[in-house]
């Protein structure tokens, strides 16, 4: 039986890098592991693996298998065909999402910048040798995760772990970060339905589903210019998945700035409850929000 590892569904870079990684680990270790997608990726990611000269893995099978689960414990997060009992191990950095298996299992939950900076950590644990190229996705995975290092979930054992895998990387840190957030801010080719899907994560909160998409961006501009076509999508998706909130967070990464699209007056007057916001143009925005994990999720939750 395959054992594969994958993260959360819309994978982002942390989650794919971060699976391509421990999958290279164990196999050192000796165990036959592979990495997986579940979805597509984004252009950010897209650009990391070929800078890097990486093959992007294969989508997870929905073949019997085992499972080890990356950046992800929240059980609507999961890929839908990784059945619960398939599940081995998880590794994540994110709170406790009430993800349950019918049986007991390896579980590395730690409050830190990226799921990147355990698998990193693991190896060095292991006494692993990292290879260049490795080195190199782990350290764009805590790059893009921690926005470089500016994101309040940054922590010093992420600016660490960074140091120590720039070792073997030898790159330039910064020059990297603004690569990536070019390509994560391009749209070209992008439906509105593209752009909300492409980190879009729902969260079970006290019996309500709440739909949280977000883009980072260095120029919200482009995607504030079809915000009418985006409330569209928001719109349908809201009555399609039977979700009882849900928001687009643009967030501008140079400005440390969140822009909220929402569907509905009550998407509103939750976002309104939630941050300290001003009205422009119809356009909720809140400064210093980055975050859906350590500032945008607490904060929904106290007001749901």
């Amino acid at each position: 039986m395959k054992t594969y590892v994958v993260g959360h569904k819309n994978p982002d870079t942390d989650s794919v890098v971060s699976a391509i990684a421990l999958a290279h680990l164990e196999k050192n270790l000796g165990k036959d592991y592979s990495p997986a997608i579940a979805g597509k990726i984004n252009k950010e990611t897209s650009f990391v693996l070929e800078k890097f000269g990486v093959a992007v893995p294969e989508p997870i099978s929905s073949a019997d298998k085992k499972v080890v689960v990356v950046d992800v414990n929240e059980p609507s997060q999961v890929p839908e065909n990784v059945k619960r009992e398939e599940i081995i191990a998880i590794y994540d950095h994110h709170k406790l999402g009430g993800l349950s298996t019918p049986e007991p299992i390896s579980i590395r939950v730690e409050p830190l910048g990226s799921t990147s900076t355990i698998i990193a950590r693991i190896y060095r644990l292991e006494g692993i040798d990292i290879s260049e190229k490795v080195a190199k996705i782990l350290l764009a995975g805590i790059i893009s995760d921690t926005l470089n290092f500016s994101s309040p979930t940054t922590t010093d054992k992420d600016k660490e772990t960074a140091e120590f895998l720039n070792k073997t990387a030898n790159i330039d840190i910064d020059g990297l970060a603004q690569e990536m957030f070019k390509a994560k801010s391009d749209l070209s080719g992008f439906s509105s339905l593209e752009l909300v899907e492409a980190d879009y994560k729902i969260f079970d909160i006290s019996g309500r589903k709440v739909g949280i998409a977000v883009f980072e961006t260095v120029d919200p501009a482009p995607a504030l210019a079809i915000r009418e076509e985006i409330v569209d999508v928001l719109t349908k998706k809201k009555a399609a998945e039977g979700l009882d909130y849900l928001f687009l967070a643009v967030i501008d990464i140079f400005k440390k700035e969140a822009c909220f699209i929402s569907p509905s007056e009550e998407d509103r007057i939750l976002i309104s409850k939630a941050f300290t916001v001003v009205d422009q143009d119809g356009i909720l925005k809140s400064a210093g929000i980055v975050s859906r994990k350590k500032q945008i999720v607490p904060a929904v939750e106290k007001v749901v």
